[in-house]
């Protein structure tokens, strides 16, 4: 798959000479700062080497960003500045943060000598307040690079602008439809382009059928024995659904490479089975694992939400999974699938390859594959674009691996958290019935809930809060 593109971030610096504290020393070593931590960070840096001292200046700087291509813009107050440095900036289509650098030591005779946050506060102001059309959100950011503060808040915004452009101007296929009867997948395909800009290309399951009948039997082999060897165990008798298995996912790769996609939300049930005699759960993990992302069911919302999760995560693997039960006793709940999670996810006993139990009939050769395994211990986050794409759902917890649950890809979360708060069992409950929350949970390992809470303001949508739980209906 194609790598995920990097954020671009620049740099500039606004001064005025009455102040007269190291503003350009500053400017400079946080220059060379950034620039490791776009190493450290992952994202494209460029500056604007000199200090702004003028308005005319300021309109330059933000053309030359402009024509970089940035996508967010640090405008560092690197002294106190004339107010109207910042209108250039404002008109950017680049994202903008206000940066706001320590005073330090008093100049002679003890005054100020930078009056940099001042700066950052009349420029925040004017773009709130007096430019009225301005609608984007300002991310502040206070102190110098290595410190904290300073470090986490650049952190959070590089993994939500990361999500942020690689979801714009994304392709999904839907192969072969929603699944049946889950018709709260549906989606108005011309809202989601034009409030993410993603298309959806629909692709019927004619087509992927026919060109996994055309795999060669290398090129299938190939793919199966990849699959076979990320298990820890095999059932014997299978070996002819590894081999579709394998050319089914050769066909998927095709179907990406023919409509340029980044996601596929595949109807993996029921003609796979009736048609094929293949349960593709297995060939889902292997998509999710190599980047390209598989959403189940036709699930076009979670397609997008795992993009989201991919990007968040610098391109970690992702899966998606169901909430199938609760237990208020410890405060936990239950993801579970059949079966389409990598087996890069598994604990320290790895995945196996079964037959599917749920298409299984007696007297019948066995529909394989799924991939049996329990989720890995760590910090997971769940996050989740609604149906209209106006809202996000985001939980975060700890897995368990060692509380008993059943067979497929399934892992409890205990202490959990609903935008980086406490909730309990119930409240979660109530949070998902009212908001309407389908039923679909895309998943991914690490601390990502604050990412995950910026791209939504960067996004302009909202992440559904926390309902108090009552014991009578509302």
């Amino acid at each position: 798959m194609k790598p995920l593109k990097k954020p671009k971030i620049g740099l500039a610096g606004v001064m005025c000479t009455p102040f007269r504290g190291n503003k350009e020393e500053n400017y400079l070593s946080h220059q060379a700062a950034l620039e490791e931590l776009a190493i450290a960070y992952d994202f494209d840096f460029f500056a604007v080497s000199d200090g702004i001292y003028s308005a005319v200046q300021a309109a330059e700087a933000a053309k030359k960003l402009d024509d970089w291509g940035a996508d967010f813009v640090i405008l560092q107050a690197s002294s106190f500045a004339g107010g109207d440095f910042i209108y250039p900036f404002a008109e950017l289509s680049a994202l903008l943060g206000i940066w706001a650098v320590p005073e330090g030591a008093p100049g002679p005779g003890g005054g100020l000598p930078l009056n940099s946050f001042t700066a950052a506060n009349l420029y925040n102001s004017i773009l709130r307040t007096n430019l009225t059309g301005y609608r984007k959100p300002v991310k502040w950011f206070f102190g110098n690079p290595g410190q904290a503060l300073f470090d986490e808040r650049l952190r959070i915004t590089v993994q939500a602008l990361r999500a942020l452009i690689n979801l714009r101007g994304a392709r999904v296929g839907l192969v072969g439809g929603v699944a049946p009867g889950f018709d709260n997948l549906i989606i108005d395909e011309q809202k989601l382009k034009e409030r993410l800009g993603i298309s959806v290309v629909n692709i019927a399951f004619e087509e992927a059928l026919q060109r996994s009948q055309q795999v060669s039997v290398d090129a299938a082999s190939s793919i199966a024995s990849e699959i076979r060897s990320s298990a820890a165990e095999f059932d014997t008798g299978l070996e002819g659904a590894l081999q579709k298995t394998g050319s089914t996912t050769v066909a998927m790769y095709d179907l990406a490479d023919k409509y340029n996609l980044q996601a596929l939300a595949i109807s993996c049930w029921p003609r796979f089975q009736s048609e094929n005699h293949l349960a593709v759960c297995t060939m889902m993990g292997y998509l999710n694992t190599q980047g390209l992302i598989a959403a189940c069911e036709g699930d076009i919302p979670s397609a997008v939400s795992m993009l989201a999760l991919r990007g968040l995560t610098n391109a970690d693997v992702i899966t998606l999974m169901d909430l199938v039960t609760v237990d208020p006793n410890d405060e936990s709940v239950l993801f579970w699938h059949c079966g389409p999670t990598s087996p890069a996810l598994a604990d320290h006993r790895g995945a196996r390859l079964e037959s599917l139990w749920l298409f299984d009939q007696p007297g019948r050769e066995p529909i394989g594959l799924h991939n049996d395994l329990v989720l890995k211990p760590g910090l997971a986050t769940v996050l989740g674009f609604t149906t209209d794409f106006e809202r996000m759902l985001i939980i975060d917890g700890q897995m368990d691996p060692a509380k008993p649950s059943y067979t497929g890809s399934r892992g409890w979360m205990k202490s959990l958290r609903l935008n980086q708060q406490s909730v309990s069992v119930p409240e979660l409950i109530q949070t998902l019935m009212v908001s309407g929350f389908q039923h679909h949970y895309p998943f991914a390992y690490g601390s990502i809930a604050d990412s995950g809470l910026e791209l939504c303001a960067w996004l302009g949508i909202s992440a559904i809060s926390k309902e108090q739980y009552t014991p009578y209906v509302r």
